[in-house]
């Protein structure tokens, strides 16, 4: 997915785009003089304090906490854009997930205000979207955004036309800000609809590729890729702290996870990676409490995290820091992975579905950030014995001011048996932190990833129970006529199963046989492969979902990494013509498809046998 989120960010005028400078400048420069007027409320049921919606009990946490807002919003379907052509209105497509912390804000301020709710349902037809039952319309509205503004996170806003062409994008606006901004939005689009249709329109053509260009063969060899990557991540890497250079820091788990399976490194890449690996366990990136890493660090040192927890994270974080203990026989290494690993079974696992739950949230049962992970000096003097308060106070200078607003972000003391009696007392019941209730079938194929490689390191009958469990649930979901995206409480199955499910799940039943030698999954392997070439590869290259349905949406030769491996990468070698079409773009990007790397060596293997 997109890896640029901004956590707070700035209040701008809508992204309207065009090919043509000049009239984008000119349409902004007319909408500052929209005289902007306060919304007005109406008396008529939106602005009910007992106002529901259809979300109302949806088996989508993210959507359910949304079905007492007195927007009217709806689900995404077909039937949408046919609604808003018939009634000649823009459609406004919200998108977040449950764990986010600017979601929750943006709801309180915005969609439960009944001012500003009767003015959304009387200019646009509302789309609330849980993006992770959605990425690939999600991944449409980040990729519009980012291109059009440059800023793009969640909660991501995006504006279509009634025929289904994004024009304006924003992510979390305040309350009068937001109002300003939809009336300049309406305003444009009631004085000059054709030109925002036309320019819409234009804006969505995909870029043309060199007609001067045309390969029959792939000449990028594995060999030239993993240069040119080290290349860009020698311009790229964070000598300092570790990671790479920016004011937020991600974990990069598909880019890390690459660079460990590189037999001979660079002597400066390979100080830069335990840097960035010691970095990660040991400040604030991890919570030394209850296990587990958070999606990413505000600042450029890992001081301030962003509290919510990702299972795709931890699933490819066990696996870089297995993978980096084995190679410098680092037993800190292989503990980190393994308290990840708890964390996993504790706090995500559900027994009644038998899979991980999608993520913890950022906010407390509260409504505050971090709350159930930072800790007041009073709260800590009501937990602790008085020595081992005394051994905090010090180790965590608690007479000076407190870094975060709520208090301390707990670090591991010298003591380490004392340590751990005080980690202990400092643990939250898992039923008490708000979790997301979908298991994700594949996220899930991450997981199982992650058990194999546990279990093919420690040789512990527990992995090994564990991953042949999980592997025989995703085998026979994703085998499902209409394969879900994930599923919830009582095993009901919602979504519709993408590129990512197919991908993850048949590397993760991969990873389980070649750790286990069990090959009783193969039959599900080759229903995998041929789904994928059927359903997801097309004569544009590989689509995220099966039935997209806005017009712009077309396949992809190649898909970046984000803080999740490409899906593509991961079934490229089914279709080597993919990356033969684009391999100038995959060699001069390297540092965005490292897990390529992988692809490109299938298909040289391919490529030898059949010589």
């Amino acid at each position: 997915m997109i890896s640029t989120v901004i956590k707070q960010p700035k209040t701008k005028l809508p992204g309207l785009v065009t090919l043509d400078p000049f009239k984008i400048l000119a349409i902004i420069f007319l909408s500052l003089f929209v005289p902007i007027t306060s919304v007005q409320a109406s008396n008529s049921n939106t602005a009910s304090t007992n106002f529901t919606n259809i979300l109302q009990n949806n088996n989508s946490s993210y959507l359910a906490m949304h079905g007492n807002d007195p927007v009217d919003w709806q689900l995404w379907n077909k039937a949408i854009l046919k609604t808003a052509q018939q009634e000649n209105k823009l459609v406004f497509i919200s998108s977040g997930y449950f764990s986010c912390h600017w979601c929750h804000v943006m709801q309180d301020e915005n969609y439960q205000n009944p001012e500003t709710a009767t003015y959304i349902n009387k200019h646009f037809i509302s789309v609330k979207i849980d993006r992770e039952l959605n990425p690939e319309l999600d991944k449409t509205l980040i990729e519009f955004a980012q291109k059009s503004t440059g800023q793009a996170g969640w909660p991501q806003h995006v504006i279509l036309t009634p025929s289904g062409y994004p024009f304006a994008s924003f992510i979390y606006l305040p309350n009068k800000e937001l109002q300003k901004t939809l009336q300049r939005i309406v305003s444009l689009w009631t004085s000059r609809p054709t030109e925002i249709e036309t320019l819409a329109q234009q804006f969505a053509k995909p870029e043309a590729s060199n007609p001067n260009v045309k390969y029959t063969e792939l000449t990028l060899t594995p060999q030239q890729f993993t240069q040119r990557l080290l290349d860009q991540v020698n311009q790229a890497k964070d000598d300092l702290s570790g990671g790479l250079k920016n004011t937020s820091k991600f974990p990069k788990a598909p880019l890390l996870n690459t660079l460990l399976s590189i037999d001979k490194l660079p002597e400066e890449i390979e100080e830069w990676l335990i840097l960035t690996l010691d970095q990660m366990q040991s400040e604030h990136l991890f919570d030394h409490i209850h296990g587990g890493f958070y999606r990413y660090t505000v600042d450029p040192n890992w001081q301030t995290p962003h509290f919510e927890k990702m299972a795709y994270d931890n699933a490819l974080l066990i696996q870089t820091y297995l993978s980096a203990g084995t190679r410098w026989q680092r037993q800190d290494y292989l503990d980190t992975a393994k308290m990840t690993l708890n964390y996993l079974q504790t706090h995500l696992y559900n027994p009644q579905t038998q899979l991980y739950l999608g993520s913890q949230s950022a906010i407390d049962k509260n409504s505050l950030e971090g709350g159930d992970y930072l800790w007041s000096k009073r709260q800590l003097q009501a937990k602790l014995t008085d020595s081992e308060f005394d051994l905090i106070q010090q180790a965590w200078l608690l007479d000076s001011a407190p870094p975060y607003e709520l208090g301390w972000h707990p670090s591991p003391i010298l003591s380490k048996n004392t340590w751990q009696i005080i980690r202990q007392k400092l643990q939250i019941p898992p039923t008490e932190i708000p979790t997301d209730t979908k298991g994700i079938l594949g996220w899930n194929g991450l997981v199982l990833s992650a058990l194999s490689q546990a279990y093919q390191t420690f040789k512990t009958v527990n992995y090994l129970t564990q991953a042949k469990q999980l592997a025989s649930k995703l085998s026979t979901n994703i085998q499902l006529q209409n394969a879900p995206r994930a599923i919830v409480e009582n095993n009901q199955l919602i979504g519709e199963a993408n590129i990512q499910d197919y991908a993850f799940i048949k590397k993760g039943l991969r990873d389980y046989q070649d750790a286990t030698k069990d090959t009783q999954f193969e039959t599900s392997l080759i229903f995998i492969k041929q789904k994928l070439v059927q359903d997801f590869y097309s004569s544009t290259g590989w689509q995220y979902g099966a039935t997209p349905i806005l017009p712009q949406q077309k396949g992809e030769w190649l898909m970046e990494d984000g803080p999740i491996p490409s899906p593509a990468a991961l079934v490229s070698c089914l279709k080597p013509n993919s990356v033969i079409q684009d391999q100038n773009k995959l060699l001069a990007q390297a540092i965005n498809y490292p897990s390529y790397l992988d692809t490109l060596e299938c298909i040289q293997q391919q490529t030898n046998l059949v010589k």
